[in-house]
């Protein structure tokens, strides 16, 4: 709840707030994190599929809801009945979805491309959808969306600032040509953060609703404008509970290829995960974990099912105790951006690793 405040704060009325929850919320459970924004002052959600959003109006969310992916015409109807939002991202799939409805009615953000080059429609497409949306009186268009693809991985916002004066572009054709009040929206947590512009009438938050800055050129860029950095809160803690402790004599090894050797009487505990539960094999020799409130580096291979933790300086572990993979225990803690640098990987992938088998609990 705490994020989405800052950014109800941040993003001055009468702009809205879209929370974004696809991917299982980023891997935080889709219901749990869904309930928390809208508490904290979230005015809509955004999904990526139907299946998302048909899972929230199955849990009880009656706020608004976009899909913000592709849909199929089918499930537009669907959506139309649930009272779900949908986002129009090419040619094809308008006359699909055109030719689907028949009765039913459903209100729809057209998404423009920008500058991604991955959905959206050009700006010389435009003439053949208005042409299918005046055929089709049921596919109601009220958004206009596009798609940053460069603002968080630089401090150059160049080319964002294209692809703002595109975005204007088509929201001044649309504007003649009789859809002068639609809600535009283009930003997402970087784009948010750094710059009012982009807030339009809906705000995207993605990452950040769930305490993670985009990138460390975010932070920078927050910085070199002379905005005040806003205090995120992470919202994940991973954690298992060591299921067995063992001494390895010194001069033994552990794991396959006897990849980690003990120079000295050592204590390892076992953890019950590895790579199927969404723990990457790249991590063993790595990362740490916190056990105790204190740092245990993994030694040897993550296993399929298993990885293994080197406990000898915390002597009071047994097993049972909580082994934190993602969070804070004591002063010490383990940040997705952490896991992200061993990985070569992103702060967003390290969310969406932990699957859906795990349990999640609001703490």
């Amino acid at each position: 709840m705490h994020n989405v405040g800052v950014f109800r704060h941040l993003v001055e009325q009468p702009t809205r707030v879209l929370a974004v929850v696809k991917a299982n919320a980023y891997g935080h459970g889709l219901l749990i994190a869904a309930e928390a924004f809208l508490a904290g002052g979230a005015d809509l959600l955004g999904v990526h599929s139907w299946a998302e959003a048909q899972a929230l109006r199955a849990g009880g969310i009656v706020a608004p809801v976009i899909v913000l992916g592709p849909v199929t015409g089918a499930e537009a109807v669907a959506a139309a009945v649930a009272g779900v939002e949908i986002t129009l991202p090419g040619m094809d799939l308008v006359r699909e979805i055109t030719a689907a409805l028949g009765e039913h009615s459903v209100r729809a953000h057209l998404k423009v491309d920008t500058g991604v080059n991955r959905q959206g429609i050009r700006l010389q497409e435009w003439p053949a959808v208005r042409e299918l949306l005046k055929e089709c009186p049921q596919l109601e268009l009220v958004g206009l969306a596009s798609h940053f693809a460069d603002i968080e991985d630089t401090t150059d916002h160049g080319f964002a600032e294209q692809q703002m004066a595109h975005f204007e572009e088509f929201a001044s054709m649309l504007a003649g040509d009789g859809y002068p009040d639609l809600q535009r929206h283009m930003s997402c947590s970087a784009a948010a953060l750094v710059w009012n512009r982009t807030h339009g009438d809906i705000a995207r938050v993605g990452v950040s609703a769930y305490g993670v800055w985009p990138s460390r050129e975010t932070r920078v860029s927050v910085r070199q404008r002379g905005r005040q950095e806003v205090s995120l809160q992470s919202a994940m803690t991973w954690e298992v509970r060591i299921s067995q402790v063992r001494d390895v004599p010194a001069g033994e090894t552990v794991g396959y290829g006897r990849g980690w050797k003990a120079m000295t009487d050592s204590r390892v505990a076992v953890l019950p995960l590895g790579y199927s539960d969404g723990w990457p094999r790249a991590l063993g020799g790595r990362a740490h974990v916190l056990v105790g409130g204190l740092r245990a580096p993994l030694i040897g291979r993550v296993c399929m099912n298993l990885c293994m933790v080197d406990v000898t300086h915390i002597p009071t572990t047994q097993a049972g105790d909580a082994a934190v993979l993602l969070g804070r225990q004591g002063d010490e803690i383990i940040t997705p951006e952490m896991l992200a640098d061993h990985l070569n990987t992103i702060a967003y992938e390290v969310l969406t690793l932990p699957g859906p088998t795990w349990s999640r609990v609001v703490a």
